[in-house]
């Protein structure tokens, strides 16, 4: 990976991205995801995902943050007006959207866990391992077009954020990191930020500034160049729950270590500690995250071709 960047360009990339909304993985991070997935699609599948998507009027990554903008919403519930064309576009090609999709994005495995089965941390089926499943089940066997445009919505937004750790665990009620507050640096600009943000947005801000790119299609061409076949035949194996336990580790392992305990348990508005994350481990999250998104890309690409591959 390139050396910490101090610019000017990253700089202004961190003023852009303090503006921008916050999404799971942030747009860009969303974004890269499925430029990664769409480079590695046969010609057959990537036509089959053009034919659904209007015959090319949209794109992977034009739907791919359409998730977020429907969480706890229903085209049909209360008659909203849209509040932009990109809700429109997402409201449109989603068509009828449950209102528990706002859980289809998570798992809360507890820390710490004895369980080896995620069942528990799966009521009703409503969290993101088991709605990959059945989204890429309804894009491989389903004959209506309109079920498989919100199946291929969803799995390509829902496999992003199960490679998130963060949205694979849930410590004393934190809310997978949302209850914690943290010190974030870049290129000497502090902030004050949720600890859940620092791996949605703040990791990936970082990596771009260490490319010295503000472009998502640059980033996204210079992981797929660092993505080599033996790795990608392996990652691309590995099932939902699979991948679910791989982000909780990293979760354990690497995000939560550096963060004082903290239970929030029957009192979320509790005042959380901030702690000020150091600079290593700052740089080694962005390491992480580089890797998390090469992964999701080819898994995303992996489970779109085993879907949409037959007749």
């Amino acid at each position: 990976m390139p050396c910490r960047i101090r610019s000017t360009v990253a700089l202004g990339l961190l003023f852009f991205l303090l503006a921008a909304p916050a999404w799971s993985w942030g747009s860009a991070g969303h974004h890269i995801i499925a430029i990664i997935a769409e480079q590695r699609l046969s010609p057959a599948v990537r036509e089959k995902i053009r034919a659904l998507l209007m015959d090319g009027k949209y794109s992977m990554l034009d739907i791919s943050t359409c998730a977020d903008q429907l969480r706890g919403n229903s085209r049909g519930n209360a008659g909203a007006t849209p509040v932009n064309s990109a809700d429109d576009m997402c409201q449109t090609l989603a068509g009828d959207v449950s209102p528990a999709n706002r859980t289809w994005h998570y798992i809360d495995i507890p820390v710490p866990t004895k369980a080896t089965t995620l069942e528990a941390f799966c009521p009703q089926g409503d969290c993101v391992t088991a709605k990959i499943t059945s989204f890429a089940e309804t894009l491989r066997t389903s004959t209506n077009d309109a079920q498989r445009r919100q199946a291929l919505l969803f799995v390509i937004h829902l496999v992003g954020d199960i490679h998130q750790p963060l949205h694979t665990v849930d410590r004393a009620c934190d809310n997978g990191g949302n209850s914690e507050r943290v010190g974030f640096s870049l290129d000497g600009q502090h902030s004050d930020v949720k600890l859940h943000q620092v791996w949605d947005t703040k990791e990936v801000d970082l990596l771009m500034a260490d490319y010295n790119v503000t472009d998502e299609h640059t980033l996204a061409d210079a992981l797929i160049e660092s993505i080599s076949p033996t790795d990608a035949e392996k990652w691309a194996r590995a099932t939902p729950e699979q991948i679910a336990w791989e982000s909780y580790n990293i979760a354990v392992t690497r995000v939560y270590p550096a963060v004082p305990y903290q239970n929030f348990c029957g009192n979320q508005e509790t005042a959380s500690i901030e702690t000020d994350l150091s600079l290593p481990y700052e740089e080694e999250g962005t390491r992480v995250v580089q890797v998390q998104l090469m992964k999701a890309g080819v898994r995303l690409a992996a489970i779109l071709e085993s879907a949409l591959a037959g007749p």
